[in-house]
């Protein structure tokens, strides 16, 4: 086999491979040929990549890479090198992906902690949870396994409240700075409720007042189609006999003494009508 063949193979393999790899696949000369006719283009020591790919800008911010307390800690251009106690380059400290050795999806939220500006520093963790990645308890337990990282006490704080439910920025938000006080705190976070149309997650849901608080962030119901949504979904638990409260983004921001005298007098209401004792 040739340069084409070695060249379709690195393609197929996402453009970028280590000289070890290639050896295992192809003679050393045609490796060799590749290299010299700047067909692979090196990008870090044994690294090589095809050339549309050696200035490419989709990944941006520094790489992270990891090993273990035998290797120097160093940076060489936006590689960070660093070094980890206990930690070994094989399960089940690390996955493969796309032929490729990582760090599993917990550590990496770790790790890429201290190197996000402060108000970025939350915004791995979020999604994952979301999309049912990971849990908040996942990450708690990760957390528990490293030895003092950097910002330990903030994350332990945050995944905290992740493992509790919060599940967006705007839902850490009201927990920490609206509904954080009093009789509000006593809400349960991300609760499942099965309905005609599926089972729907509430934001926070009282559930002695049967009063769903829906906390509504412009990026997932500010469009007619999400509002549509809205409404259906509202029907649906409402048919349960659950009343629900929408706040949005901006009032949750700019105006959370109103929301929450709002949220107390609709559970004041509710606790009358349904005859329980006052809070």
């Amino acid at each position: 086999m040739g340069r084409r063949e070695l060249l379709a193979w690195v393609e197929r393999r996402g453009g970028v491979i280590t000289r070890d790899e290639a050896l295992s696949h192809f003679a050393a000369h045609v490796v060799d040929d590749a290299i010299q006719a700047k067909a692979l283009v090196r990008l870090l020591p044994c690294t090589y990549a095809l050339p549309h790919l050696k200035n490419d800008r989709t990944a941006t911010g520094p790489i992270q890479l990891v090993t273990d307390e035998g290797q120097p800690r160093n940076k060489v251009g936006a590689i960070h090198l660093s070094r980890r106690i206990g930690f070994h380059n094989e399960p089940p400290h690390v996955v493969t992906r796309n032929g490729l050795r990582v760090t599993r999806l917990e550590q990496t939220i770790i790790d890429s902690w201290p190197q996000l500006p402060p108000v970025d520093r939350r915004a791995p963790a979020l999604p994952a949870v979301r999309e049912r990645r990971t849990t908040g308890s996942r990450l708690l337990g990760a957390l528990a396994a490293n030895t003092r990282p950097p910002g330990a006490a903030e994350m332990r704080r945050i995944f905290g409240l992740v493992a509790a439910g919060c599940q967006s920025v705007l839902e850490l938000w009201g927990h920490e700075h609206v509904f954080c006080l009093g009789e509000l705190r006593r809400a349960q976070c991300q609760v499942p409720v099965p309905t005609r149309i599926g089972r729907v997650y509430l934001d926070r849901y009282y559930d002695e007042e049967m009063v769903a608080v829906e906390m509504d962030g412009a990026a997932y119901h500010g469009s007619p189609r999400q509002r549509e949504r809205d409404i259906m979904r509202d029907a649906a638990v409402a048919a349960l006999g659950i009343q629900t409260l929408h706040f949005s983004h901006l009032r949750l921001f700019h105006n959370m003494l109103d929301v929450r005298l709002e949220t107390l007098q609709v559970l004041a209401a509710r606790r009358h009508q349904l005859r329980l004792r006052p809070a």
